[in-house]
């Protein structure tokens, strides 16, 4: 499916991706980590992003974020991303673009919100690097669980009456890595076309005036009418 122009709602849960350029490592030693989130948890204070997630990967970042305004979401991670390769040439002595192209991002209702968290905080856990999400240091996966010490970056008010870090534990467990879900999410984020129910999509739809779902796949209604003289003649 071709990538849309970013859709971006206010008030509603985004999964975001962006990746080093060249499928490169963007991050290096432990502080070139504790700096990405102190950078992403001040632009996002800034700029009215509100951080509901993440998981920082070797040459990958993954964050869930819910916007406050249209350009809440590139504002923080423009200005994110444009700091912290400053900080990364200038530390590690190098020159050069650190990011690849532009960040994927799609806007989910709140059953995707759950299960996009699960597929970020999970990540480790499918490259290997953890037996458990919450094993994993640089994931919101920790803090969620109930370890309040672990959260960089994250208002958890909401989340603690939302979902108790034991039942957290249960839901990431049982988690398809390999599934139907799984897939459509990643799909969804490259694509950029929001993800959700049919009633969230026609909601959105109504919202933007624009269409957010893909055209259905075939000609179009009236094409033979519209070319019957043609078809006639070649039949």
């Amino acid at each position: 499916m071709p990538r849309t122009a970013r859709i971006v709602v206010p008030e509603v849960p985004h999964h975001i991706t962006q990746r080093g350029n060249n499928k490169q490592d963007i991050f290096f030693v432990e502080d070139d980590r504790h700096v990405y989130l102190e950078l992403l948890g001040a632009q996002g204070a800034k700029y009215g992003l509100r951080i509901d997630g993440y998981c920082l990967m070797t040459n990958h970042v993954h964050v869930i974020g819910t916007p406050a305004g249209e350009d809440s979401l590139a504002k923080t991670l423009g200005r994110t991303h444009f700091l912290y390769a400053q900080y990364i040439n200038r530390m590690h002595h190098r020159s050069g673009h650190l990011w690849q192209n532009r960040f994927y991002s799609c806007a989910m209702d709140d059953d995707y919100f759950l299960k996009a968290l699960c597929y970020v905080e999970r990540n480790p856990v499918r490259a290997g690097l953890a037996d458990h999400a919450w094993d994993y240091a640089w994931s919101s996966a920790r803090a969620h669980c109930g370890d309040a010490s672990e959260n960089a970056v994250m208002h958890l008010d909401d989340w603690r009456d939302r979902m108790p870090g034991e039942t957290w534990r249960e839901v990431l467990e049982s988690f398809r890595d390999d599934g139907e879900e799984a897939g459509r999410i990643y799909r969804h984020t490259n694509t950029g076309r929001p993800l959700g129910s049919d009633s969230f999509l026609s909601r959105l739809e109504v919202a933007l005036g624009r269409r957010v779902r893909p055209l259905p796949i075939g000609r179009p209604k009236g094409w033979r009418k519209r070319n019957k003289f043609y078809v006639s003649k070649h039949i």
